[in-house]
């Protein structure tokens, strides 16, 4: 179909990323904005090779799940997909997406290990950090999100996701002219909120001397640098600590080797939970220097914190440790793990691993590296960590097989 063309559809499905399914005399059509059997006339606004995209022209059927957007950027903004759709749907629709991705790459797992999915609540107002951009036009100031074109910025006055307090000092800044004058093209403004140091905010980083955050957890406190990475979804953050202390409890470990540690999140769990034996590695040291100050608060003042490469770190930490009485846990960014470290972990004699990834499909592509290399999952749980956007988050875990 070419460009300015009209069609009538019924929606299949919803592909990672949000945008409804439709076919076309075979062709594969992305329609954004729309649900799974949703009717419409839709027109095609974009050509590729082995696919076209498309605008609604109009609705004959909707969505029984369809509400009204709870933000008036929504279709502007690029942040969120599914405004358009009640909360259980769209946590609904990311577990059937995960499934159909699994069956994509024929990974083999039972069916019985894979568990429903969670949604942490509320769906609005959870994130606890958000990085707003600058754009000057004419001497116009634009502060909001970024659009795909990585120049263009939508100004926002508030946004949804964001904790009230943080939406309430953005209110507060840009009533302030001098604020937003002192604002210059292509600056990153961070707002961090804590229950206990409120909102903090700065322009680009952070200051080196800024006092550290101070995060509550489960099991406690733990300090956070303000430029280093925490969880953005406290609920979210909640449910990977309580299903890491599940694992914890039935393993009994005498050791955890923490990659990707970031401020020692799951290492201090462990130590909460009495396992005397620590080993965290993160590249960001101010990160890895938290990290060795949250271990000693909860009485591991002989962990060992390497502030460096987790792929390097597990090469050369490999067979060192009783492999039956460690648990090693991952929680690397989106691209997911290395070769480098794959390869180490699949290639050590370590018997139980934790994965815990921001990105399904680096995850996937993982998974199949670790079966290949002698794991079998045991449990995999997605989590809705990002409420009305693409995104979400996967705790897997996983034994090595017994040959």
């Amino acid at each position: 179909m070419h460009v300015g063309s009209e069609f009538q559809c019924e929606i299949e499905k919803c592909a990672s990323g949000g945008d409804g399914i439709a076919r076309i005399n075979g062709e594969v059509i992305f329609v954004p904005g729309t649900l799974p059997g949703e009717k419409l006339i839709g027109k095609i606004n974009a050509e590729k090779k082995n696919f076209s995209r498309a605008e609604v022209v109009r609705f004959g059927a909707n969505s029984p799940h369809r509400i009204k957007p709870e933000c008036k950027y929504f279709g502007r903004c690029p942040g969120c997909c599914y405004m358009h759709t009640d909360y259980p749907y769209e946590t609904e629709l990311k577990q059937r997406q995960l499934l159909d991705m699994l069956e994509s790459v024929k990974l083999e797992y039972d069916h019985a290990t894979v568990s429903p999915p969670f949604a942490p609540k509320p769906p609005l107002g959870y994130r606890n950090k958000v990085v707003l951009h600058v754009h000057k036009v004419r001497g116009e100031t634009f502060l909001g999100y970024m659009l795909s074109d990585n120049t263009t910025v939508t100004d926002i006055e508030m946004c949804p996701l964001a904790h009230t307090a943080i939406n309430a000092e953005l209110a507060k800044l840009r009533s302030d002219k001098g604020f937003l004058h002192s604002l210059h093209e292509g600056m990153d403004v961070t707002f961090r909120y804590t229950e206990h140091d409120g909102v903090k905010f700065w322009r680009n980083a952070p200051a080196k001397n800024l006092t550290w955050l101070q995060e509550k957890v489960q099991f406690g406190e733990l300090s956070v640098p303000c430029g280093s990475f925490f969880q953005v979804n406290p609920a979210g953050g909640a449910r990977l600590v309580e299903l890491f202390l599940e694992t914890v409890k039935e393993l009994n470990p005498s050791r955890i080797i923490d990659l990707y540690a970031g401020v020692g999140l799951f290492g201090c769990a462990g130590a909460s939970m009495g396992v005397p034996e620590i080993l965290t590695v993160e590249s960001d040291t101010a990160a890895a220097e938290a990290a060795k100050f949250n271990l000693a608060r909860y009485g591991v003042n002989t962990a060992k914190v390497i502030a460096g490469d987790a792929a390097d770190a597990l090469s050369e930490i490999g067979d060192k440790f009783d492999s039956k009485r460690t648990l090693l846990a991952v929680d690397p960014p989106r691209n997911g793990l290395s070769f480098k470290a794959a390869k180490s972990l699949c290639e050590s004699k370590l018997e139980h691993l934790i994965y815990i990834s921001c990105n399904p499909a680096t995850w996937t592509r993982d998974a199949i590296r670790l079966i290949k290399g002698g794991f079998s999952l045991r449990r995999l749980e997605l989590i809705n960590m990002f409420p009305r956007t693409e995104h979400c988050e996967l705790f897997s875990e996983w034994t090595r097989v017994k040959s």
